[in-house]
């Protein structure tokens, strides 16, 4: 079987589709970290289609693009139920599907959680900028010129084998939960003093309007004590920053590589994927763990990862006509 790579035709560009990889490792640079908001998303839904880890994908937002299939291709869509059609006919979700040039793939709405991962065998043709493909939309670079996706736009990808696809799809116990109520396990830093720590956990918080990917602001009323003298000091994905006004701020993917708000806590490694499903109305507390129960939860989360990595690629290798040499 030749090798084919998927052209798809933009619509509808959806409320805001942009292209993500794994994100930048160039913070040192003064680069935002970028990438997918939902890493475990993006990774199931990468490895479903077989593409090698980190391959660009598209990242949908509570409202998904409407696409144009000019070539055939393998694709699956990861992460919040979002209700997909194909030439108007259900789309599942966690697996990999093939599809037919003409075809229309619609992306909708998701009940709940905010967004999903699309992913295309072979990924996307975008160039790297400071090693990764992610689009920095306040930079306006990466991914597809540097912007989210506007009706018109082309998406061509990488010349592959197409194959079979893999008949399962991802259980649940590898997703992303997706709300409406969160318990995020935290850690404390040397800024979180008794006080702040009980206010912090003995209450739920609401996700607010406020909320992009570069953070999300809760609802509360926390002391907050103004310090003009604090050092603007390096900050990471699943910080949570406690500005003047006493309501947190839980950063994301595009946040800034410093940051001059008092961090008390920040979101255990295991959770952080669950920061890019947090949707306005939803409901966040906070739970304090130990560094040695954040690490386990962490290598348990990878191993699954891992393992059901493993599992497809070792699928794209060997199970499907045009996948042999």
């Amino acid at each position: 079987m030749p090798e084919t790579g998927a052209a798809l035709e933009v619509l509808h560009p959806g409320l805001l589709t942009t292209v993500q990889d794994a994100g930048r490792r160039a913070r040192a640079q003064g680069f935002p970290a970028a990438g997918a908001a939902d890493p475990v998303a993006f990774r199931l839904a990468g490895a479903l289609v077989g593409n090698p880890r980190g391959e660009a994908a598209l990242e949908v937002t509570l409202r998904g693009p409407r696409l144009q299939v000019h070539a055939p291709a393998v694709v699956a869509l990861c992460g919040a139920p979002f209700a997909a059609t194909l030439d108007g006919r259900p789309f599942p979700l966690w697996r990999a599907v093939a599809v037919r040039p003409g075809q229309v793939l619609d992306v909708g709405t998701a009940p709940r959680g905010l967004r999903a991962v699309l992913a295309v065998r072979g990924g996307l043709n975008v160039p790297s900028v400071a090693g990764s493909a992610s689009t920095d939309l306040r930079g306006g670079f990466g991914g597809h010129g540097g912007r989210a996706l506007r009706a018109g736009d082309i998406l061509s990808g990488q010349a592959v084998r197409p194959g079979v696809p893999p008949a399962g799809v991802v259980a649940p116990a590898g997703r992303t939960p997706v709300g409406p109520a969160h318990v995020l396990w935290v850690l404390p830093t040397a800024e979180a003093t008794p006080e702040l720590l009980r206010a912090l956990t003995g209450r739920a918080f609401q996700v607010t309007p406020q909320a992009d990917r570069m953070g999300v602001r809760l609802a509360g009323q926390l002391p907050a004590a103004a310090n003009p003298g604090r050092l603007s000091l390096p900050t990471v994905p699943g910080a949570v920053q406690l500005p003047p006004d006493g309501q947190p701020i839980l950063l994301l993917p595009d946040a800034g590589t410093h940051g001059g708000y008092p961090v008390p806590l920040v979101v255990a490694g295991v959770d952080v994927p669950r920061l890019g499903q947090l949707r306005p109305g939803d409901r966040v507390g906070f739970q304090v763990v130990t560094l040695e129960a954040a690490r386990a939860a962490l290598g348990a989360q990878e191993r699954l990862l891992r393992g059901v990595e493993q599992a497809l690629a070792w699928h794209w290798r060997t199970g499907g006509p045009g996948v042999r040499d």
